[in-house]
């Protein structure tokens, strides 16, 4: 029944997620305000107000770079969080909600990647820098493509299981470091978002929790999804197996009574030639036991000397 609902769930908050999207994308190039960047040379006078800083634009990249790097973070967080409950419970409905979980992770950090290098190349005019966040963000998404590089080098799906969700907890590890880096390195260039000295004002700060209230529902909503479609390839795969072993059982089946029936007829052949052979010989002891005594062990010879004696003329 929680299922269910969950599912049901998932058309609305696509629709939700994304209307809230729209609504931070739009606020951020409208009335959110830019951030001031370094000083300029000389004021310049922009809708009427005098500017002596660098705006920058690219900074409203955050405003979904942020939301999107988040949703990682808390897609990995589940996914780690299922690895080690089947790893408890050896239970494989919690190793398919760790698997989609990370294939959801992917899926952000791959959209991370792209808006970081985005604001980037726009801020710094490189496409990547060596700096501790990228660096530290860049080993995370090597190991999520580990783990399914790990998953589909193991043909047995329980070892596949176990190693998939040890690896999955380790390389979690790496996810609060990346997220706590640019505060434990002092020399860390990446900008910093969340900080306790100064706070975002409201024009900044409500399209931003907009987008990550958005980014979030779309994250779940997907994962709801993929979940389902992978319980049904598992469900499809389960019976595959169990198919090919009963075909395997019914053509061992099949070759035994063969095998039987071939073993039946071989001993009604034998059975047949050694009744035959006895006939015969039974046949044989008749007709020699039907002669005379001796007859048959003495030869029939004729009387050469009594037919010579018949013609020999008498004496007088």
């Amino acid at each position: 029944m929680h299922k269910n609902r969950a599912d049901a769930l998932v058309p609305a908050l696509l629709v939700l997620g994304a209307l809230l999207i729209a609504v931070d994308v739009v606020w951020t190039f409208t009335l959110a305000p830019l951030v001031q960047g370094a000083q300029l040379s000389e004021p310049v006078v922009i809708a009427g107000q005098m500017v002596t800083t660098k705006l920058l634009l690219s900074q409203k990249i955050f405003y979904l770079h942020v939301p999107v790097a988040i949703a990682s973070f808390v897609a990995m967080g589940v996914a780690a969080f299922y690895a080690l409950r089947f790893l408890m419970t050896k239970d494989r409905a919690h190793d398919v909600r760790s698997r989609t979980a990370m294939q959801i992770t992917l899926v952000f950090i791959v959209a991370t990647m792209i808006s970081g290098d985005l604001w980037t190349r726009f801020e710094w005019g490189v496409w990547w820098v060596w700096e501790p966040r990228l660096t530290t963000y860049f080993i995370l998404m090597l190991l999520v493509i580990g783990y399914f590089v790990l998953r589909n080098a193991l043909d047995d799906p329980e070892k596949a299981a176990r190693f998939a969700a040890v690896f999955c907890i380790v390389a979690f590890v790496d996810a609060p470091i990346s997220f706590l880096i640019t505060r434990l390195v002092p020399s860390s260039v990446h900008p910093v978002v969340f900080r306790t000295d100064s706070g975002l004002p409201p024009l900044m700060l409500i399209p931003f929790l907009l987008g990550m209230a958005g980014v979030l529902m779309i994250a779940f909503a997907l994962y709801r999804y993929a979940l389902r479609v992978n319980a049904a390839a598992d469900e499809v795969e389960d019976l595959k197996r169990r198919l090919e072993e009963l075909d395997g059982e019914a053509s061992r089946a099949a070759a035994a009574a063969a095998l039987d029936r071939l073993q039946a007829r071989a001993a009604d052949v034998a059975l047949t030639g050694g009744s035959g052979g006895a006939r015969g010989a039974t046949a044989f002891d008749a007709s020699a036991g039907s002669r005379a005594p001796g007859e048959a062990d003495t030869p029939t010879r004729s009387c050469p000397d009594v037919s010579r004696a018949s013609h020999m003329p008498k004496e007088d």
